[in-house]
């Protein structure tokens, strides 16, 4: 856990127990604590993963889903893509990189196969 996220579950804990010494009802006390949910970053990191999700949708229309293998593409794409724009990512990676790695990584299951995807929108993301 990092030191800001200690930092807001620690907030988030006083605002409980402010709650509790304040013999709030329990629907006080969810009112309020649904408040402060909404003012931390919280709510942030919800929309950040929103956003994220987005983006990976919209390049996902760029790769074809069948036969199989290209179904495992997406898959693949798609969860290496979230990891690559999460705020813990090791390094910056474009879209492109991403799809690379995806099909480098999937050619040792399918050396034969051709995996598709639209390389002028891939290109443009490089």
């Amino acid at each position: 856990m990092t030191e800001e996220e200690l930092k807001t579950y620690r907030h988030m804990l006083e605002k409980l127990e402010e709650a509790h010494r304040a013999n709030e009802t329990p629907e006080q006390g969810m009112a309020n604590f649904g408040k402060f949910i909404k003012d931390t970053s919280i709510s942030d990191t919800s929309n950040m993963t929103k956003k994220m999700q987005q983006i990976v949708e919209e390049e996902l229309k760029h790769i074809p889903d069948e036969p199989r293998p290209q179904n495992e593409l997406r898959m693949n794409y798609q969860t290496r893509r979230m990891h690559s724009l999460g705020k813990k990512a090791e390094s910056k990676q474009t879209a492109k990189d991403v799809l690379d790695a995806c099909t480098t990584h999937l050619k040792a299951d399918y050396p034969d196969f051709q995996f598709k995807h639209d390389e002028d929108f891939f290109d443009k993301c490089s």
